[in-house]
């Protein structure tokens, strides 16, 4: 029995099925997963963290409102995230900001093993966070690829970097533990940006101290841009002025905070369109847009075409190879 065998395989999702009438296809949705490991929210709203080693055949298209890491020791198959497919094998890594659209499969006769780490984003972020750190991590999935795949030295440092966490998760009596746990996601993070498939690795320019934590602005709106949300919202809850949020984000993002929103549900719709046959129609509401309109708006200046057009070109096989192929 190898190492890796030795450990129990992780829960897979599976998708959720209605149906809409006894003489009507089943309508597919996307899973939503609420627990990490099996942890669920605290009431004193510790941060959760989870990780193991397991295998996975496939694992339908589902979500979930924490982060996720993921490094793949032995198999191959291939990983879609928020529409994007990319090849996996020994040494890949791919990372999920929440409610990142994803799904899994694994090559025929084929099975994979990975580490998969699981934690609330908070765990990163102290008192005194890091601009650029929270920038980096904020930016994949958008700026930088979710996918990162390691060879030689590269892909034998993640490995012990994840070799420690799981370790550590272990020994959680250990002085110090929860600290040590932060400060190896934030290394393997930092391996991933570092190694990240498509990334220019244009470096940041540097500029004074942000003073609007943006961290947990970004975090509210990856759990709730499908709700209405507003400038005026994250003003209430996080008690900065509209205009120096505003400012904020621009300079932290590159985008402004409407664009923001506007491609994080597109993203999330274009899964949608790629991996269940809602309707249209449905998908909008989903994702967020109060109206048709202004989704068929904001998705044909993304992608050039309508959503329907793009969802029959796709099926009729535009997608073409998987990234990193």
């Amino acid at each position: 029995m190898s190492f890796f065998n030795r450990f129990v395989a992780p829960h897979t999702g599976r998708g959720l099925k209605l149906t809409r009438g006894n003489n009507m296809a089943k309508t597919i949705y996307p899973e939503y997963q609420e627990h990490i490991g099996g942890l669920k929210m605290s009431a004193d709203g510790k941060q959760r963290f989870f990780i193991n080693i397991g295998t996975v055949t496939q694992s339908a298209l589902h979500h979930h409102d924490y982060a996720e890491l993921s490094f793949f020791i032995e198999g191959t198959g291939s990983e879609s995230i928020n529409g994007v497919a990319h090849r996996i094998r020994p040494g890949t890594a791919s990372f999920l900001l929440p409610h990142h659209m994803h799904k899994l499969e694994s090559d025929p006769g084929r099975t994979m093993s990975k580490y998969r780490c699981m934690f609330d984003l908070p765990l990163l972020f102290s008192e005194y966070e890091d601009p650029e750190f929270s920038r980096l991590v904020y930016g994949i999935g958008t700026t930088s690829s979710s996918f990162a795949d390691f060879d030689g030295d590269a892909a034998e440092r993640m490995m012990a970097t994840m070799r420690q966490l799981h370790e550590e998760y272990a020994m959680p009596d250990t002085p110090g533990s929860r600290h040590m746990i932060r400060l190896k996601i934030s290394e393997a993070l930092l391996l991933f940006v570092r190694n990240a498939t498509g990334n220019d690795r244009s470096p940041i320019k540097d500029g004074p101290e942000e003073s609007v934590k943006m961290s947990p602005l970004l975090q509210y709106v990856h759990l709730h841009y499908t709700e209405k949300l507003a400038l005026e919202d994250l003003s209430r809850q996080f008690r900065y002025s509209v205009p120096h949020i505003s400012r904020s984000f621009k300079e932290q993002t590159g985008k402004r905070f409407h664009d923001y929103v506007r491609q994080l549900r597109i993203e999330s719709a274009i899964t949608m369109l790629l991996h269940t046959n809602m309707s249209v129609t449905d998908i909008a509401t989903a994702v967020g847009f109060d109206s048709f309109r202004t989704f068929a708006r904001a998705f044909r200046d993304m992608k050039g075409q309508t959503a329907s057009e793009y969802r029959a070109m796709m099926r009729d096989g535009g997608s073409g190879a998987l990234h990193g192929e």
